[in-house]
């Protein structure tokens, strides 16, 4: 292990009298040359253009428009929710997720798009048996919620039955929550009464140029307080950084994971900048305005994080995630494959995967409103996965969520192993080193963590990539780029 010191902040200790950040920088470029990574093929060279970052597969566009009655049919029962609340009160440059901006000062119109949840809730419950016992409130800005409105709304959902007494949870936190101490103090303890013992917290970097480049309305001044308050109320903590931002040097993010690893925060996400289409960023690109960084740029930032990160103790789990403390990786096991879980979408611009198929509800939140008081189902879009499709689907996020692939899995669900249906492909990934297989494991290697997402894509079915019809941005959320082509090593 990499022992990094003269690094200005948390990053570990080096012998190196240097100065700031420079023994991680080389070591970041040191380690990408090993590697050979301009030698990898060029689709699973990084490209913030022709990036598909695996939350949702397949892509709107590739989903079916539901009409009628021919959505997929419930499963037996849920236990896991997603909650999209698609109010920010602005938009970030790069930002692709379904929203409406909003005035901080409205908080009224939230808490009234509430009651729209609750009866979503209760559409659901007319369906299947809701017992939910992880609830995860992402965005948008789910800290937009007045404290009062969130308390009589969790309150509902225990007293309806469909939050089970020992429910756990997550809730993204914007830094502008904690501009107000008191109210912030209100909320958090909302949430630990009702079990969400978890926040994560969009800090993303150090660098305040950078912030206000991205308009992401904040200084990155805001995080000492805010731990020390997320600390003193008892919460799991973890903080999102990004890398590869327009204008990002290295030194900057460097700068950025020192910080965050002085705040000492549970877990620390790292997540690569891809330019959906449809957003701000796309289009100045598209002008010519901007440039995005290069494989090289964006991959020796990634490598820093891998290198500041396991110096400062934290352990790397799949999908670019690092929890401390350090665990045994032996003691991470997969239990089951990806589509053995169900995850149900509540509100507009909410995924969510059930009974084999990928789903969507609607990316308008007049119509959600409307579908609500009507008594009707808010899902939009949905794809039925084909054994084939879902074989391919369970090895995508496998890779990406689980320490290793446990073939085995595959074998009771499909009478198949992944080696067979695609041995010349994993093949191949080994020879470039990007993973080991070890009898019934597949997992991938340090220098295959760092291409993830590129591997993933190379196991989607034939049939799902680049769709004609979608011309409309809304319906290029994630969409599988045209330089992302199905390969058959």
């Amino acid at each position: 292990m990499l022992s990094l010191s003269g690094s200005s902040g948390g990053c570990g200790t080096l012998s190196l009298v240097t100065t700031p950040h420079t023994a991680l920088i080389a070591a970041a470029e040191a380690q990408y040359d090993a590697y050979h990574l301009d030698d990898l093929p060029p689709a699973l060279q990084r490209n913030s253009l022709d990036y598909y970052y695996l939350s949702v597969y397949p892509s709107l566009a590739e989903m079916r428009p539901l009409a009628g009655g021919d959505a997929p049919p419930y499963p037996a029962a849920v236990h896991n929710a997603y909650i999209h609340v698609p109010f920010c009160s602005g938009v970030c440059d790069f930002c692709s997720y379904y929203l409406v901006a909003i005035s901080p000062r409205r908080r009224a119109a939230v808490a009234r798009y509430l009651e729209h949840v609750r009866a979503e809730f209760d559409f659901h419950a007319g369906q299947t048996a809701l017992d939910i016992r992880y609830l995860y409130f992402g965005g948008g800005t789910p800290s937009l919620i007045p404290p009062d409105a969130l308390e009589d709304f969790l309150g509902y959902l225990r007293a309806r039955g469909y939050l089970n007494p020992a429910a756990l949870g997550t809730l993204e936190l914007h830094p502008e929550f904690f501009a107000d101490e008191a109210a912030a103090l209100r909320f958090l303890r909302v949430l630990r009464a009702y079990g969400i013992g978890r926040v994560s917290v969009g800090y993303q970097a150090s660098d305040d140029a950078l912030l206000r480049a991205t308009k992401r309305r904040h200084t990155a001044g805001f995080l000492p307080a805010a731990m020390a308050l997320l600390r003193a109320e008892g919460f799991l903590v973890n903080l999102d950084l990004m890398y590869g931002l327009v204008g990002q040097s290295h030194a900057a993010w460097a700068t950025t994971l020192a910080d965050a690893v002085a705040a000492a925060p549970d877990s620390i996400s790292t997540y690569f900048l891809f330019v959906d289409r449809g957003t701000g960023l796309y289009a100045r690109v598209q002008r010519g305005a901007v440039q995005l960084p290069s494989h090289r740029h964006a991959q020796t930032q990634h490598l820093m994080a891998q290198l500041c990160l396991a110096a400062a103790g934290y352990h790397e789990l799949p999908n670019d995630f690092w929890a401390r403390p350090a665990a045994d990786p032996a003691t991470f096991r997969p239990e089951r494959l990806p589509s053995q879980a169900v995850t149900l979408p509540i509100g507009p611009g909410a995924y969510g995967y059930y009974s084999g198929a990928q789903v969507g509800n609607v990316f308008d939140l007049a119509e959600y409103e409307r579908r609500m008081a009507a008594g009707q189902s808010p899902l939009w879009r949905a794809h039925r996965l084909s054994p084939d499709e879902a074989f391919g689907r369970d090895v995508m996020f496998s890779l990406k969520n689980d320490p290793y692939i446990d073939c085995s899995l595959f074998r009771s669900a499909y009478n198949r192993s992944p080696l067979a249906r695609f041995a010349a492909r994993f093949e191949r990934l080994e020879r470039l080193g990007l993973v080991a297989i070890d009898g019934e494991r597949i997992r991938l290697t340090g220098k295959g963590r760092l291409c993830v997402e590129e591997i993933a894509a190379l196991f989607r079915a034939p049939g799902i990539g680049p769709a004609a019809d979608a011309a409309e941005p809304l319906l290029q959320k994630h969409l599988f780029a045209a330089t992302y082509p199905v390969v058959d090593w």
